[in-house]
């Protein structure tokens, strides 16, 4: 489950079946009322926002040219905006037809992506950044974000673009990037902004940014799985392509890695391990061939703690109150969140709405609403 086997970049809308498995060992169980995450989005409705059961958005937040690489929508420090991706087509595109059927010639507009800001306070739901996609809130207030050169996403045109930053959501913009390129925005790692650079053949490199035109190699061929609590660390990835299946810490300051885990010598349920994790404390969770694990992070060192098995893939897990983690996962009557035991590594299933058809027959997307810049 790597960037470069798992994510195509363009249109993630191939949906898996799943569910979950119990651990016999276990000694606790999982939540009698299971439950989703704090924050979620079901299609155009936000739900567990603070003083609000259920909001309308103007519409789905969802970013299929970034996929999970980054948040569909992040909540803003202060708790009061909600900035979402959405996807707007300006044509029809049927995925199970070719181009050439449908009569779309390279260069054809096909869609345009945008990033919209609801006010929690106000009601209000605004147009931010047009031609934009993924984004990431700094703990000052600080905005960052990618946007296309070109508005439009156009068939077989690689849509190429700078990373932006605000100093709040009506401040002016400032390009970090010093050329074009294909950049996915991932989190800010305390002031300094960790991005995607994409390379031929889907290959990804993830960026540190300190500033307009300091951009650097964090790491290459790798995947953000998360930031350490206060910043200064980053968990990333590194799939089969390069070696055998790794994790390693690096110092966001200077790229030095601090520990290193070869994932072929721990438990073979492992696999590989996948990116837009979470870490908390000196624990941190990844996506992983068998659902999600939970590594301990010491001094120098990286271990397995345990593994959540799931019957197919999950994603954006995230560590929850009460000893929790919540994922989410799709099953033939759509999107789902996993509501586990993370010491026992039992799992329930919350399908939190009845499933909708959406853009193509497409079910309805649901994604976890988070913030996994630090710190936060």
């Amino acid at each position: 489950m790597t960037a470069r086997s798992t994510i195509p970049f363009v249109f993630l809308l191939v949906l898996l079946t799943s569910g979950c498995g119990p651990r016999s060992s276990a000694r606790q169980e999982a939540p009698s009322s299971p439950r989703p995450p704090a924050m979620y989005t079901v299609g155009r409705a936000l739900l567990g926002a603070p003083g609000h059961a259920r909001l309308g958005l103007h519409a789905a937040p969802v970013s299929p040219l970034a996929g999970w690489l980054s948040p569909a929508a992040v909540p803003s420090p202060d708790g009061r905006y909600v900035a979402y991706n959405t996807w707007r087509q300006l044509r029809e595109d049927d995925p199970a037809l070719s181009w050439e059927d449908q009569g779309i010639a390279v260069g054809d507009k096909l869609a345009r992506p945008s990033i919209r800001l609801y006010d929690l306070e106000r009601g209000s739901d605004e147009p931010l950044v047009d031609g934009g996609f993924s984004l990431a809130w700094r703990s000052d207030g600080a905005l960052a974000y990618f946007q296309g050169s070109g508005r439009a996403y156009r068939a077989g045109v690689p849509y190429r673009g700078d990373v932006f930053v605000r100093p709040s959501a009506s401040g002016v913009p400032a390009r970090w990037t010093s050329h074009p390129g294909r950049y996915v925005v991932a989190g800010w790692a305390g002031p300094t902004l960790l991005a995607y650079r994409e390379r031929a053949g889907e290959a990804l490199d993830l960026l540190s940014l300190d500033g307009p035109g300091r951009a650097r190699t964090l790491s290459s061929d790798a995947g953000l799985v998360a930031i350490s609590p206060d910043g200064s660390r980053a968990l990333v990835e590194h799939g089969p392509d390069q070696g055998p299946p790794s994790l390693e810490i690096l110092r966001v300051a200077d790229g030095r890695r601090l520990a290193f885990l070869d994932l072929t010598t721990v438990d073979p349920a492992v696999g590989l391990v996948g990116y837009a994790g979470d870490w908390e404390g000196d624990r941190a969770l990844a996506p992983s061939s068998s659902g999600a694990a939970i590594f301990r992070i010491g001094q120098g060192r990286i271990a397995l703690v345990r593994t959540i098995r799931a019957a197919t893939s999950v994603t954006e897990p995230r560590f929850a109150p009460a000893g929790r983690v919540t994922a989410w996962t799709t099953t033939p009557s759509g999107g789902a969140f996993l509501d586990c035991n993370a010491v026992s590594a039992r799992c329930a299933r919350v399908q939190p709405l009845p499933q909708a058809r959406g853009a193509q027959g497409y079910p309805t997307w649901r994604r976890p609403v988070y913030n996994p810049s630090r710190p936060q």
